[in-house]
This record gives C-alpha cells, sequence and structure tokens, in this order.
C-alpha cells in the first residue's frame, strides 16, 4: 500500500503573513559518533550531547553537533561506528544506513539528517523509510549534503528525491568568519531551518551569522558548467551573496525537489502529525468517540489555521472503517503563495 499525500492547493498572497510559534525542532541524526550505543540516544542540548555522544571531530556525527544545535530543540542520534578489537570503523555503508532507519522507524522526529555526504545509494533506502513514515502518520523530511561532478550528475540524484526534502545543499558556508565544510554546511542549514516556524519559507531570506559561501554561483544561463540558476531549477537549496559589505547571503529559493517550498512540505508533515492524533489510539471505537475525535480534529484544524497561521484552510472529513479504525481524510491543505518578485515602476519628471 502506498500513502499519498492530501491535494495541495495555492492561492497568490500579496502580503506577507505575521507567523507565531510553531517549530518541529527534533532531528534524528545518523553518523557516527564516539561513544558506543546500540539504541538510539536522546540529547537534549549540546553539553548533553556531548556528553552522551563523545566531542570528538574525527566522528561526523559528532563534528556536526554544534551545527544542529544553532537550532534543533533536540536529537535522536543513531550511532553507525562499529569496533572490532583495534579496528573502529566509522564508514556509513547502505545496510548500516538500513538498520539505523530500522532502530527509530516508529519513533517520534520531525526531520532527518544523514551525517555523511549523501550519495545516490542511500536515497532509495531513505525514500523507502519516509514513504512508510508516511503510511504510518509520522511524516519527517530530510536534511543533507550532496556534491557532483557535473550538471548531469546533479541531474540524475535530483531525480532520487521525492517529496520528502527539507534542504539539501551543495555549497559550503563561512560562518562568523570560519569556513564550514560541505557537511557540517548541511548541518548547520538543519539546524537554521529547525529553529524557525514550520510556516516560514526561506526564499529572499538572509541566513543567520553567513559570512561567506563557496562556491559562489551565477545565477543566470551558463554556456557550460554549472550555475546556481540549474542547482536551484533541480530543487537544491542555494545562497548567493546580497550585501557583501554587511555580510548578507541569502537563501536564493527554497524551493524543495517536488516543486514546493520548504514551507510547504513542512507545514505538510506537522499538520498530518498533528492530525493523525496519536494520543487516541487505544481508546474505544464508538459513536461518542468518533465525535470526540471529529472535535479534536476540528481543534487541531483551528490551531494550525488561525492561531498559528501556518495554511490557508484544511478540509478532511472522518469515517468509521470498522471496530479498530477511524479513517481521517485530508482531502486538501491550502497555501498562500511565495513572493519571489516584485517590479518596481516609475516615471521621472525634470521641471
Amino acid at each position: 500500500m502506498t500513502a499519498t499525500y492530501p491535494k495541495v492547493q495555492f492561492f497568490k498572497q500579496n502580503n506577507p503573513v505575521q507567523l507565531r510559534p510553531g517549530i518541529a525542532g527534533k532531528v534524528a541524526v545518523i553518523g557516527a559518533f564516539k561513544n558506543p550505543s546500540d539504541t538510539p540516544v536522546f540529547c537534549n542540548g549540546l553539553d548533553d550531547a556531548y556528553a552522551k555522544l563523545g566531542n570528538d571531530d574525527t566522528y561526523n556525527g559528532c563534528a556536526v553537533l554544534e551545527d544542529l544545535f544553532v537550532g534543533a530543540n533536540s536529537i535522536l542520534a543513531v550511532n553507525v561506528t562499529t569496533v572490532s578489537g583495534n579496528t573502529v570503523d566509522k564508514t556509513l555503508t547502505t545496510q548500516k544506513l538500513t538498520d539505523a532507519l530500522a532502530k527509530i522507524k516508529n519513533e517520534k522526529f520531525d526531520s532527518i539528517f544523514i551525517a555523511e555526504l549523501l550519495t545516490d545509494e542511500f536515497l532509495p533506502i531513505l525514500t523507502t523509510f519516509f514513504d512508510n513514515r508516511l503510511l504510518n502518520k509520522l511524516p519527517c523530511g530530510l536534511f543533507g549534503s550532496v556534491t557532483r561532478n557535473t550538471l548531469a550528475d546533479y541531474t540524475t540524484t535530483a531525480g532520487l528525491f521525492k517529496d520528502y526534502s527539507y534542504g539539501i545543499v551543495t555549497q559550503q558556508l563561512e560562518v562568523n568568519g570560519t569556513e564550514l565544510s560541505l557537511l557540517k554546511t548541511g548541518a548547520y542549514w538543519a539546524g537554521v531551518v529547525s529553529g524557525i516556524n514550520v510556516g516560514n519559507s526561506m526564499t529572499k531570506k538572509q541566513v543567520p551569522n553567513v559570512t561567506g559561501v563557496t562556491p559562489e554561483y551565477v545565477f543566470e544561463t551558463v554556456q557550460s558548467g554549472i550555475s546556481g540558476l540549474d542547482l536551484m531549477g533541480l530543487g537544491y537549496t542555494t545562497f548567493e551573496c546580497f550585501d557583501r559589505e554587511n555580510d548578507v547571503y541569502l537563501c536564493v529559493n527554497s524551493e524543495q525537489f517536488n516543486g514546493y517550498d520548504l514551507y510547504v512540505n513542512r507545514v505538510r508533515d506537522y499538520v498530518i502529525r498533528e492530525m493523525a492524533l496519536h494520543t487516541y489510539l487505544g481508546e474505544r471505537n464508538t459513536p461518542k468517540t468518533l465525535g470526540e475525535v471529529e472535535q479534536e480534529l476540528d481543534r487541531v484544524k483551528n490551531v494550525c489555521v488561525k492561531t498559528l497561521d501556518l495554511l490557508e484552510d484544511i478540509q478532511f472529513y472522518i469515517t468509521k472503517k470498522d471496530a479498530k479504525c477511524v479513517d481521517v481524510h485530508i482531502t486538501k491543505l491550502l497555501f498562500a503563495g511565495i513572493i519571489t518578485e516584485i517590479d518596481a515602476y516609475f516615471t521621472i519628471e525634470v521641471q
């Protein structure tokens, strides 16, 4: 059985929306950590993470912790380091990734960061995992880092991403004067996004504390090589300098591989998790409970639409499938469009 998302519909928005708190900042991290653990480890802050996982930058999982916690409120870490005698193996293989994902398949978190550069072999494994998460009404998104040699290679990789990306970076950021590796840049972006309201787009927004970016792509058609326009069109998250004097660097466009903005993907998953009503599991399926479920869904809808202002409307209905199951049918999520261009018209008159 394949789960499908509700219909996503947009309308053009003329004025920006003032958004209120609605954070989804729990990040699952799969990578190599120094301290051994066969089970996932929950960490509620950087000091807690260093104490439980180790503080050794030769382990990629440890190396990205500081960057993740620029905005993430907690992490769920899965260690892929294996030790045999005096041999320590920090490599993430497809089998290790499969095993790691299996350990957290039913746990609650908002996004995943892979603490290794993403390979084309990893992506089908991740897609299957995200498909199953959606079936279990626990959708989440992927952050990561990618480097390829040619535009053709980037295009092939882009075709492997489906509906689940929250931001895949291809450039290295300099933060407060220190150049981050590509892997740490991906973690920093994951941290930044995890710390903002799920209803916020990052299109044309300044990335905090960034003082440089490598490489600096041009955003126009080029005769050969790779341009930022190419990568942005494919769905990769790209950055450019807007005001070099004042160190203002922007996310050019946060539209993802499925053609939707980052905020649409995050809100979509947030709404589905909230409307799954996991707290009702175990309750008796009676006509009374059915009415209570509908009232709770209306409450969740009002919070998402009216209180948090995450989207414009949620359309749904519920049915009793059998004695064990109530079906919630989310038929439409209505989003406001994103302003990406403003044309200024003017007339000059000299007296």
